[in-house]
């Protein structure tokens, strides 16, 4: 259990990196008086007894997590959205199954996935985390996300675009294959082309560096 002071501490330190990258997130006082609702009808609520089986299962197939703070009023403006996806899925012939999980109270999944503002949405694909876009979205992006292909004028429009997201095995993995292309870059002889591949293994490693959930 976490107690409140450590609970208003923890959402001040998340305010403070929203500020810092401009994330969609908001620290709420410790009796915030609107609270998202507890369950939403056609969204599966996910806690840590059924998390495995609904998301992370290698026979899970698609699924679009939000995580949530109840606080947020950016999740509350959601709410209508994300419990409207599972009947639209159905009209489009998209099997994504919709979920949601309150990273408030289940914090070790907030910090396990990476979550930094709320809300974050995390798309899936047989356990693995394979997307992510952080603040509030309409349906159509939403909906885009999950899959729906849109035909039409509206189409032409760039497709909104999910962050690619690693886990932290996928980045220890690479990080090894740049840790041996490195040791074959030395080999290269002095001068512009060494050095350039040089520049390039820092910029790599630097970014999967960032990318460690």
């Amino acid at each position: 259990a976490i107690d409140e002071s450590t609970s208003v501490s923890r959402r001040a330190s998340l305010a403070a990196a929203a500020a810092a990258t401009g994330l969609a997130l908001v620290a709420a006082p410790p009796r915030a008086r609107a609270s998202a609702a507890a369950s939403l009808e056609q969204v599966v609520e996910l806690t840590p007894e059924n998390f495995a089986a609904e998301v992370e299962g290698a026979g899970a197939g698609r699924v679009f997590v939000e995580f949530y703070a109840p606080w947020c009023p950016f999740c509350q403006k959601l709410e209508p959205v994300w419990n409207g996806l599972p009947a639209k899925l159905r009209e489009a012939n998209v099997d994504t199954k919709i979920a949601r999980m309150n990273v408030d109270t289940f914090v070790e999944y907030g910090a396990a996935y990476g979550v930094t503002g709320f809300p974050t949405l995390m798309l899936f694909e047989d356990g693995k985390p394979i997307g992510q876009k952080t603040g509030l979205i309409d349906e159509r992006a939403a909906l885009r996300y999950a899959g729906v292909k849109f035909d039409g004028v509206a189409n032409l429009a760039p497709a909104p675009k999910m962050n690619l997201v690693l886990s932290g095995a996928q980045v220890d993995a690479a990080m090894d294959d740049l840790s041996e292309l490195r040791k074959a870059v030395r080999e290269i002889p002095g001068g512009e082309k060494r050095e350039a591949a040089e520049q390039r293994l820092r910029a790599l490693e630097l970014a999967f560096g960032k990318r460690t959930l």
